[in-house]
C-alpha cells in the first residue's frame, strides 16, 4: 500500500503500481476522437500548498494537524476534487483529522465540537464522486474530519441467521476476505471496492456490481447504529416490521449529515464456487435493452447485468486490441462485420452455469454469442477504471461519470436525450453509457463522457454536468442511482423532491443535528446558514 503522502501524490486511488499507460493504438484511436492532436502526458504532481490550520480544533480533540493527513482528508474522488487537489495551492482542508476507536470516542468529538463551534465531516474511504466529504465548515470557526477506519471489525457472524455485525470503518477487501474465510459473502462491489468502508456504502445509499442478484446495499442492511449530536439510534435487528416508517432509512443515503454510523447487521450468504459469464453482441443497444427487461421481468435474472452501448462496446474493444482477435475476424468473415463494429455488448454472469445458457428472452433475441473470456476479463479489471481516469487526466483528457435510473418505457428516451445534452454542451465530447441494474420495472443508465479540458477543466466539466442534469430531470429520471448527492446533486435534489419531502428533510437535520455541526453544505439546501 502507498504512503499517505504517495497517495495524496497520486491522488487516484493511492496505489501508483497500477497507474495505467495507454497502448500506442488505443491512444492514437482515443485522440483521434477526441480530436486532439499528440500531447505529452503530464504524470509528475507535486504536493500542493496547504492552508495552515485553527490549532485550535486540533487542541480541544487531540487531532493530527500533520499536512499529510490533511491532505489525505482534503477531497474525495470527483472530478472537481482531483482538479483541485492537482493544483499549487488547496484553499479547502480539515483543521484536524482524527481517528475514534469507539462509541465514546465519538460521543466526546460530538461533545466538544458542540460547545466549541467546529463542523465534523465524516470520512470512511474518501470515494466520494459528488464531492460529499469536503472539509467546509460553513458558519463554524473550524472543521474536524472523523476517519472511522480505526472501528473495522466484524463483531459478530450467525452463521445460522446468515448475518453479521460488522463496524462501520471495515474496508471492502478485509470485509469480505473475513466472511470469506467462512464461507460467506457480503457481495457488495462498487467500483470503488478496494478503497471504501461499509458505512461510506450505506451512508451513500451504495450500489455494487452484483446488485441485480443480491441488492442494493439498503437490501443488505438488517438493522444499524449511529451517533448524532443529540444521542444514539439503534434499530431493532429482525428481519421485517410493521411498527411505523423505519428509521434506518433516515440513516441509509443520508451522507453524513444526520448521524455517524458506527455498525450495521448485514444480510450475507454463503459464497458462490464462481460466477459463469456469458457474452453477447447485440445489433443495438436497444435491442440489448429489451433482451435485459425480458430477464428482469421472466428470468433466469443474472447476478451481473452490463449492457455497453455501441461507443462503449467499440471504445472497449479497442482497449482490448479485439480487432487483432482471431474470433472477431472469423466474425467478420461470416458476414457479422456489423456485429463486430457497431453492435453493443451484453454481458451476464449467472452463479449457475446452466442458467448461463437459457432464458427465453436470449433464444428470441437476434444474438451472437462470443464466450466466457470477456466476462472473465472484466472481472478480473473491473476496479481499474479509476486509475484508468488518472492517466487520461495527466493528459489534459476530462473524465466524468453520472448515472440515473427510470423506467423501462422512458429509458430508450433517457439515453437518447441525455447522450443528446451532453454533445450539445460539449461537441467533441466523446459519451458512452451502459446499463448496470436491471428491475422488473426499469434500469440504471451510466454515462462516462470524455472530452479535451486541458486549460479549461471545471468549465469544460461544468457544461456537461449541467446539461446531464437537466436532460435527466426533464425526461423522468432520478439525480443519482448510486452515487448519492453530496454538493453537485443539491439543487437537482430539490426539484426531484419538491417542497414538502425537503421540508421533512431539514427536519430531521433539526431534530438529530440542531446545531448543524454535521458534514455542513452536503445533501441538505440551506445546511450552511
Amino acid at each position: 500500500m502507498a504512503t499517505m503522502t504517495q497517495r495524496v501524490k497520486w491522488w487516484g486511488w493511492g496505489d501508483p503500481s497500477r497507474n495505467l499507460e495507454l497502448k500506442s493504438d488505443f491512444q492514437n484511436y482515443l485522440f483521434d476522437r477526441l480530436n486532439i492532436s499528440d500531447r505529452e502526458r503530464e504524470s509528475a504532481h507535486s504536493l500542493p500548498e496547504i492552508l495552515p490550520p485553527n490549532p485550535e480544533v486540533a487542541k480541544s480533540l487531540s487531532g493530527s494537524m500533520e499536512d499529510s493527513d490533511r491532505l489525505a482528508h482534503a477531497a474525495g474522488k470527483s472530478y472537481v476534487d482531483l482538479i483541485r487537489i492537482r493544483k499549487p495551492r488547496i484553499d479547502l482542508a480539515p483543521d484536524a483529522v482524527v481517528w475514534p476507536e469507539s462509541v465514546a470516542d465519538l460521543n466526546r468529538i460530538f461533545q466538544v465540537s458542540r460547545k466549541e463551534g467546529w463542523a465534523v465531516v465524516p470520512f470512511g474511504g474518501g470515494t466520494s464522486v459528488l464531492r460529499g466529504v469536503e472539509p467546509i465548515s460553513g458558519p463554524k470557526k473550524g472543521v474536524v474530519t472523523v476517519n472511522l477506519t480505526r472501528m473495522n471489525r466484524i463483531l459478530s457472524l450467525d452463521k445460522t441467521s446468515h448475518t453479521a455485525h460488522i463496524q462501520a470503518g471495515i474496508f471492502g477487501p478485509a470485509l469480505e476476505s473475513h466472511l470469506s474465510s467462512e464461507g460467506f459473502e457480503l457481495g457488495h462491489y462498487p467500483q470503488s471496492f478496494e478503497f471504501s468502508t461499509l458505512g461510506g456504502w450505506i451512508a451513500a445509499r451504495s450500489a455494487g456490481q452484483n446488485s441485480t442478484g443480491y441488492g442494493r446495499i439498503e437490501d443488505l442492511v438488517v438493522s444499524l447504529r449511529a451517533i448524532t449530536p443529540e444521542g444514539e439510534i439503534v434499530t431493532r435487528e429482525v428481519p421485517s416490521s410493521a411498527t411505523g416508517p423505519e428509521m434506518e432509512e433516515v440513516l441509509i443515503g443520508s451522507e453524513g449529515t444526520l448521524g455517524i454510523i458506527t455498525d450495521a447487521v448485514m444480510r450475507i450468504h454463503e459464497k458462490p464456487d464462481r460466477i459463469f459469464y456469458a457474452s453477447y453482441l447485440c445489433s443495438t443497444f436497444s435491442e440489448g435493452i429489451d433482451v435485459l427487461r425480458g430477464l428482469a421481468q421472466k428470468g433466469p435474472v443474472p447476478t451481473i447485468a452490463r449492457l455497453s452501448d455501441e461507443p462503449e462496446t467499440e471504445l472497449s474493444f479497442k482497449q482490448a486490441g479485439a480487432d487483432s482477435k482471431l474470433g472477431f475476424k472469423l466474425l467478420k468473415m461470416m458476414g457479422k462485420r456489423a456485429y463486430v463494429e457497431k453492435g453493443a455488448h451484453l454481458l451476464l454472469g449467472y452463479e449457475d452455469q446452466y442458467l448461463s445458457t437459457i432464458g427465453e428472452s436470449l433464444r428470441k433475441g437476434d444474438l451472437i454469442k462470443i464466450g466466457k473470456s470477456p466476462g472473465e476479463k472484466w472481472e478480473k479489471t473491473r476496479f481499474d477504471l479509476p486509475y484508468f481516469r488518472d492517466t487520461l487526466m495527466d493528459y489534459g483528457i476530462l473524465v466524468e461519470t453520472l448515472e440515473t435510473a427510470t423506467t423501462w418505457s422512458k429509458l430508450n428516451n433517457l439515453y437518447q436525450k441525455v447522450r443528446l445534452s451532453i454533445l450539445e454542451a460539449i461537441p467533441n465530447a466523446l459519451v458512452l453509457t451502459h446499463v448496470s441494474h436491471i428491475y422488473p420495472e426499469g434500469a440504471s443508465l451510466y454515462f462516462t463522457f470524455m472530452a479535451d479540458a486541458k486549460g479549461k477543466e471545471l468549465e469544460t466539466w461544468k457544461r456537461g454536468k449541467e446539461a446531464a442534469n437537466r436532460a435527466i430531470l426533464s425526461n423522468g429520471g432520478t439525480m443519482s442511482h448510486h452515487h448519492g448527492v453530496g454538493m453537485d446533486h443539491i439543487e437537482g435534489l430539490q426539484e426531484e423532491r419538491g417542497p414538502l419531502q425537503m421540508k421533512m428533510l431539514r427536519s430531521m437535520k433539526e431534530t438529530l443535528d440542531p446545531n448543524g455541526i454535521l458534514n455542513p453544505g452536503k445533501l441538505i439546501p440551506d445546511a450552511l446558514s
